[in-house]
């Protein structure tokens, strides 16, 4: 405790100085033991962001909606950051990727019934079942279908994996281990076939007041757009960076890691996200 105490006051002296707000966006259904479901914003991620956001003297708000909302409201800059977002080409015109000190690694979700899966091939002409908002996968590249839920919260997911209304469900590993643990009798497999761990990042609206950029002298437009090619760099003396780097500086330290364990092994209550509007398209 005194550790962690020693660091923050460490980095407050190190780090620019801001007097602010940062607006973090998420959904209203819960992601433990990331967030809580609305009303509640309690979890790992505001953890870490208010330590963060309080290093720079800055505050920490949180705004829920649900989830196409919450990213329309980032692109255009009326939300500052979302906590875990994962990067895509079309995404990066819009938004600034930084490492948030966690670590994201997928799994596939089935009834229990289903037989091992070892590759994505064995996924094909199968029903993908994934929220609103969320990002295109090398699987929908697939012959599949996609079934979309509203604020899908991983209890809804395993309601519908269990009815059988759709085949698999894409999730990370330490969120259901979680939530597996609370609920044991869930009637589904987990197969960690297909993915690999990788870092986690934040995602911050290039539009956000607090955001400055310009041009990256070392971008290469011959290669593919990545978190580590892109067109443009932050400024350093822009809020947004001296939040990343308070981030960062938390993860260096060990701070992120012993939060994460400390949530991660609590005995938190069961999940109760909001209601999921499900509905079917074809891909």
């Amino acid at each position: 405790m005194y550790r962690i105490s020693f660091f923050i006051v460490l980095m407050t002296i190190c780090l620019p100085a801001f007097s602010c707000e940062i607006t973090m966006g998420y959904r209203t259904s819960a992601r433990l033991p990331l967030i809580a479901a609305m009303p509640s914003n309690q979890g790992l991620y505001k953890a870490i962001y208010q330590r963060a956001a309080q290093n720079i003297n800055c505050k920490l708000v949180i705004k829920r909606a649900p989830k196409k909302r919450i990213i329309k409201l980032l692109n255009e800059g009326a939300i500052d950051f979302y906590p875990g977002y994962g990067f895509n080409q079309a995404r990066s015109e819009f938004t600034h990727f930084f490492e948030n000190g966690l670590t994201s690694h997928s799994v596939v979700i089935t009834h229990r019934d289903v037989a091992k899966i070892d590759n994505l091939k064995q996924l094909e002409n199968k029903v993908l079942l994934k929220p609103y908002g969320g990002r295109k996968s090398a699987i929908e590249e697939r012959d599949i279908m996609v079934r979309y839920g509203q604020d899908l919260g991983i209890a809804d997911a395993i309601k519908v994996i269990e009815k059988k209304q759709a085949d698999f469900f894409i999730y990370n590993k330490a969120s259901i281990d979680y939530y597996l643990a609370q609920q044991p009798k869930a009637q589904i497999k987990i197969h960690d076939c297909c993915y690999l761990a990788k870092p986690m990042h934040f995602g911050f609206s290039r539009k956000s007041k607090h955001y400055e950029s310009s041009l990256n002298p070392n971008y290469l437009p011959e290669q593919a757009v990545s978190v580590n090619n892109v067109p443009y760099l932050v400024n350093e003396g822009s809020v947004a960076s001296a939040f990343a780097n308070a981030v960062k500086a938390l993860a260096e330290n060990g701070v992120i890691k012993q939060l994460e364990q400390q949530y991660y092994s609590a005995a938190l209550d069961s999940e109760q996200p909001a209601s999921s509007d499900i509905s079917a398209t074809k891909h």
